[in-house]
């Protein structure tokens, strides 16, 4: 068959989407769906609307929502993990990793708000997607990266060497999670414009984050 017999014209039938688009079309429209609503308000025939797909190809990925829930989880977690490599093997300074790794969490806030709200809040209310997903173990790869982070900061005399790692990369994270946390729930206010005040919040954190780790006579990245 020669390519040309191969491919539907353009008065046929559309070309079929590849099946990963399908599912991640899923994952995004569940993404939003569950921002706007909450995992526990709103159904698998919300997600399938939104999406635009039928509402029996969402079981055909997803087992339950619960499933989707967790599949939302280990997607978001997916691309903190790869960036968070990514800053560690790229060049630069330890306290410009440092700064690096504010700066891209709090940017995932500025670009897709949504998902981080997903994260954020419904993961202390789903319980679950804790005990059967991969979350604690994801969370612990992302620890133990910054602490490398950390400690060659310590050991090439620009980080403070007195601090445990592990230690201070769970405090540097669990800053994140905060400061992301008084974003979604609105107790960090905008005092200018959203972007604005946004990078002046990345900018704070990184600066506090650095003050607490950086060596005596260290120098600013």
């Amino acid at each position: 068959m020669s390519p040309r017999q191969s491919r539907p014209s353009a008065g046929h039938a559309a070309v079929e989407i590849p099946e990963p688009e399908k599912r991640r079309a899923i994952l995004h429209a569940a993404v939003r769906v569950f921002a706007e609503r909450g995992y526990h308000g709103c159904r698998i025939a919300d997600v399938a609307r939104e999406a635009r797909v039928a509402y029996g190809l969402v079981y055909h990925y997803f087992q339950n929502k619960d499933e989707l829930l967790e599949s939302v989880f280990a997607e978001q977690w997916t691309i903190l993990i790869a960036a968070l490599r990514a800053i560690d093997e790229g060049p630069g300074s330890a306290a410009e990793k440092l700064t690096g790794v504010c700066g891209f969490i709090i940017d995932v806030y500025k670009t897709a708000p949504s998902a981080v709200r997903v994260l954020m809040l419904e993961v202390t209310r789903t319980p679950n997607a804790l005990r059967a997903g991969s979350t604690p173990q994801t969370f612990a790869t992302a620890v133990g990266i910054v602490a490398d982070v950390i400690r060659r900061g310590q050991e090439g005399g620009e980080l403070r060497r007195d601090l445990e790692p592990v230690l201070a990369a769970a405090a540097v994270l669990g800053a994140l999670e905060m400061t992301l946390t008084g974003l979604v729930m609105g107790l960090v206010r905008p005092a200018a414009p959203p972007e604005e005040e946004i990078d002046r919040v990345k900018e704070q954190l990184a600066a506090m984050v650095l003050a607490g780790l950086r060596a005596p006579g260290a120098r600013d990245p």
